[in-house]
């Protein structure tokens, strides 16, 4: 037998297969179609959630990232305008490369031989 795909032919069989049903069965056809509105609208749900979460914690990421970096750049401009004070301006190209590349750990370094430097090059020996 062909199958049937013509929608109004389609919907009308599913009328007619609906109304022949005892009421027994359209109960049963009923929470059928409940369980699975219900089934598909706590997925929808679960999804929605999972994104609602997921942008949460790339918002926290983010924001916790970009705290770091700011911090990591203060300490540049603060150290950079120390060892202006210091030494004089303008500084050589290769004090600046070196300040913007530095580690966060490299910094705090060059801070402490800062105080104790007598030349330039004394902040980054070592």
């Amino acid at each position: 037998m062909a199958q049937l795909t013509h929608t109004p032919v389609v919907t009308a069989l599913r009328s007619l297969e609906t109304l022949s049903q005892t009421k027994e069965e359209q109960l049963r056809a009923i929470a059928r179609q409940r369980a699975v509105w219900d089934y598909n609208t706590e997925i929808q749900v679960a999804e929605e959630r999972g994104e609602q979460r997921g942008l949460e914690m790339g918002i926290q990421k983010g924001m916790q990232k970009g705290r770091e970096e700011g911090r990591e750049e203060g300490m540049k401009i603060f150290l950079r305008s120390m060892i202006e004070t210091k030494f004089g301006q303008p500084l050589p190209d290769w004090v600046l490369s070196r300040l913007r590349t530095a580690t966060p750990e490299q910094l705090q370094q060059w801070g402490v031989s800062l105080t104790q430097a007598q030349r330039l090059e004394d902040i980054f020996e070592g």
